[in-house]
């Protein structure tokens, strides 16, 4: 089932938002630092616009973990990066700079909690929301066939009988009744 901008939008929206704030709760937990306004909003700004490009149908649990993981990876780049632009890394620059506020290992299991655990509330989301649909469908299609209005056809008026030389034979039991199919005519 595909779905209009407008939903599209909101869809998108709610992965970006849920996908970048467990995301750099998760980050500013694991590295004691807190990640500057400017990458959270970069962060989110990405996720959005990977997000509105891939919610054009229904995604599978499998599906959504799968963009979930590489959203957490560029996320995490993403809040290093701004790490250690800030205020609390403004002495390093770099690579270096993003290796030493990456945290190792914790980092990475925290990334990958937070992408699980967003790829299952966001399935559970997209199961409600397009069941939703389906049943707003089912319900509506009877009211919507019954409210438009259908173009009946055209009475066409039937062909004129050809005329006949002799009389038809008149007979009082079928006075009333119109012959339209017989033996042919002699």
């Amino acid at each position: 089932m595909t779905e209009r901008p407008p939903l599209r939008a909101a869809r998108a929206g709610v992965f970006a938002s849920v996908c970048s704030a467990v995301s750099v709760g998760g980050h500013t937990l694991t590295s004691d630092h807190g990640v500057p306004l400017v990458g959270l909003l970069v962060g989110a700004a990405l996720v959005y616009a990977f997000a509105w490009s891939a919610t054009g149908r229904e995604r599978g649990l499998g599906a959504i973990a799968g963009w979930m993981a590489w959203g957490q990876l560029a996320l995490h780049l993403v809040f290093s990066m701004a790490q250690s632009a800030g205020a609390h890394g403004a002495h390093a620059s770099g690579p270096a700079a993003v290796e030493a506020a990456s945290g190792g290992t914790e980092m990475l299991v925290a990334h990958l909690v937070a992408g699980a655990v967003c790829a299952w509330w966001l399935r559970q989301g997209e199961a409600a929301l397009f069941s939703y649909l389906r049943l707003a469908a089912a319900a509506l299609l009877p009211v919507l066939v019954l409210a438009v209005p259908r173009a009946l056809p055209e009475r066409v008026p039937p062909a004129p009988l050809p005329e006949r030389n002799t009389p038809a034979p008149v007979t009082p039991y079928l006075r009333h009744s119109l012959v339209l199919r017989g033996p042919p005519a002699l």
